[in-house]
């Protein structure tokens, strides 16, 4: 639900008790409308929020609700009335939230220049759309970080059995902020018995970074492995499209640091927009050193920041191109990497195959890393099949509306899906976009 959704929700809500206030209101029949309205009102909330429930679809199943508790519907004329609009909607609803892969072609084809798509087969590329344009990553950028781990991994410097406190992880968690991936990671951990004395493994941690996407996990390990490394080690791997890494967690606190009463939202909106890169970078940088400290208390901070702030922070995360990311899946893939690290790498990304035991039916490897804000909605993934047969996939969208980003995601793993396992659709998307 973005803030748009909980002032609608809210403001039900609101104008739903406000009668209230005025004694003459409070008859026993209008605060049963009011506790039925609230209580389906919350149940959309819940709905959303804790079982991830489709927001336009609970809201449809709210509206219907709304009309079956309400003792005017049962009359000949509402039943018909409202039995045709819930036929317009479900016909609508139909169309709208079908299982539809070429809702991503098309939008691919309608915004060339904010999206990107590189898919590569058997070593041979297939499509390069807009693929050398160096568009924000988001998440997807853990992917670079999970090699430096293996590597440092392989070399000793660290160890897959080292222990993390979680005190010292808490100290990177900006509740709120990472779409409760670090919950999520936190109760996995929990239920499978992971957590001794306060502390996980730190090969734990990196898998709460990757399959959970905790963005306090990842700033603890960039901490740890050393920004410098991280992007030594970009250049070794010979991505030449990809800006430095910096800190993510924190970087969502500059406005904060920035911020105060003597000047308007538009003005900090510009100060930041103004800022050099490398200031922005290295502020960032100085903020995560002070989480790490304890100097600047992030559970003390609210984490409620407009969507005219989240946008600055979304246009400068750290982007890279999907060309560069498509190399980047080519040698994780053909296990390019040295020693240990090939396989640590795939142990972390191929969490697919952990979790959907039906692509082990398709797939003998499959290892992803996603990546979103409200604007941007990435995804990076190799497949192997049982024959030996290779692709890489990488598409980077930017600039996203809330329409665009809610059918982007509703659409996108079908997309995927026939993308890597349909020869006949593989060479339908090429030749649409070829001849742009």
């Amino acid at each position: 639900m973005n803030i748009y959704a909980w002032v609608g929700m809210l403001g039900i809500i609101f104008l739903t008790l406000l009668p209230f206030i005025k004694k003459e209101n409070r008859s026993k029949g209008e605060i049963r409308k009011a506790i039925i309205t609230v209580v389906i009102v919350l149940g959309i909330i819940v709905a959303v929020l804790v079982f991830n429930v489709n927001y336009p679809l609970a809201l449809i199943a709210g509206f219907v609700a709304m009309i079956l508790f309400n003792k005017k519907t049962y009359t000949k004329k509402r039943l018909l009335i409202y039995s045709s609009i819930l036929v317009i909607i479900g016909i609508a609803a139909f169309s709208v939230f079908r299982d539809n892969p070429d809702y991503v072609l098309n939008h691919l084809k309608e915004n060339p220049q904010t999206t990107s798509l590189y898919v590569a087969e058997n070593g041979m590329e297939l499509m390069t759309y807009q693929s050398d344009v160096v568009r924000p990553l988001a998440s997807t950028v853990k992917m670079l970080i999970a090699v430096e781990y293996a590597m440092q991994i392989d070399a000793g410097i660290l160890s897959k059995d080292n222990t993390v406190s979680l005190d010292d992880l808490e100290r990177f968690y900006y509740k709120n902020t990472d779409g409760n991936g670090h919950e999520s990671w936190l109760k996995r951990m929990e239920s499978e018995d992971k957590i001794k004395n306060n502390v996980v493994t730190l090969h734990d941690v990196a898998i709460g970074m990757i399959t959970y996407s905790s963005n306090a996990n990842t700033d603890y390990l960039i901490d740890l492995l050393g920004i410098a490394n991280i992007n030594a080690q970009a250049k070794s791997l010979g991505l030449t499209q990809h800006e430095e890494v910096y800190p993510i967690v924190s970087a969502q606190l500059i406005p904060k640091q920035l911020d105060n009463t003597s000047i308007s939202e538009k003005q900090l909106i510009q100060k930041l927009e103004e800022m050099p890169m490398e200031t922005y970078r290295s502020t960032a940088i100085a903020i995560s050193e002070q989480m790490r400290e304890g100097t600047i208390k992030v559970e003390e901070i609210s984490s409620d920041i407009s969507l005219k702030l989240q946008r600055v922070w979304s246009d400068r995360l750290i982007g890279a191109s999907a060309n560069n990311y498509g190399k980047l899946l080519a040698i994780i893939s053909n296990d390019e990497l040295p020693g240990a690290a090939a396989g640590i790498v795939r142990d972390l990304l191929e969490w697919p195959m952990q979790h959907n035991k039906g692509n082990h039916e398709r797939f003998a490897h499959l290892g992803a890393k996603g990546g979103s804000t409200v604007f941007v909605l990435n995804d990076a993934m190799y497949a192997e099949d049982h024959i030996g047969n290779k692709i890489e996939f990488v598409i980077l969208t930017d600039n996203l509306n809330f329409w665009q980003a809610q059918m982007l995601r509703y659409n996108m793993n079908s997309f995927e899906s026939k993308l890597l396992g349909d020869k006949d659709y593989r060479q339908k998307v090429q030749k649409e976009l070829s001849e742009l």
